[in-house]
């Protein structure tokens, strides 16, 4: 085999070993996964797992950078795709509800462990999040160029996004669905209360009374 066809078996590898560590952190308990069944799961034996990974923890921060970056590129194709920019919009917060909700329990779990290991996870999630920005800002951009949104500050709206998805993620209260068509109805709407439309008034035709 040559060195470039070893080189790419190698990444290959690696990549099953994250996917298949994702899936897992996001389907059990933080505390449940192990490196047995992450090897099981990509199908690799335990030794060749810890040449990639020397720890779950290290493993997990591979993952969860894995998740974002995918979840960026996922972004950017609702972005580009067809549909008002209040429904792109509501798909792509929907799609971070679900993924970053997924992840929400093992992330508070490192979290807890260590300073420094909840430190990498945090530093993470910053990076991966603002690699979100552009896609979203771009988005509510052509929203308001398209004369489909109002003129609003693009950059203090995409703030908004990410940190209600970082918040409402932490909730079961509702279905991530649910939880992306409040969000977007908040972000979108306000919380002002909107007047009623004005109705006609009432006549009452006299035609048929008594002289």
């Amino acid at each position: 085999m040559s060195h470039l066809a070893s080189r790419s078996a190698a990444a290959d590898r690696r990549e099953r070993i994250v996917l298949a560590a994702l899936r897992l952190f996001s389907e059990q308990p933080y505390g449940d996964v192990h490196m047995d069944g992450i090897a099981a799961s990509a199908r690799v034996a335990k030794p060749t797992l810890y040449r990639y990974f020397a720890t779950k923890e290290a493993l997990f921060i591979a993952a969860l950078e894995h998740a974002l970056g995918e979840l960026g590129r996922e972004i950017e194709r609702i972005r580009a795709g067809e549909g008002t920019s209040e429904h792109r919009l509501e798909r792509i917060v929907a799609l971070m509800l679900d993924r970053v909700g997924r992840l929400s329990p093992a992330i508070q779990a490192v979290e807890s462990q260590s300073s420094d290991l909840g430190e990498r996870s945090r530093m993470i999630l910053r990076r991966g999040f603002a690699s979100l920005r552009e896609g979203i800002a771009r988005l509510l951009a052509d929203g308001i160029e398209d004369g489909e949104l109002g003129g609003f500050d693009v950059d203090l709206a995409v703030l908004l996004v990410l940190g209600g998805v970082r918040m409402a993620a932490h909730s079961a209260a509702a279905s991530r669905t649910d939880l992306a068509r409040s969000l977007v109805d908040i972000l979108l709407g306000g919380l002002r209360v909107r007047p009623r439309a004005r109705q006609a008034p009432v006549t009452q035709s006299w035609s048929g009374a008594e002289a």
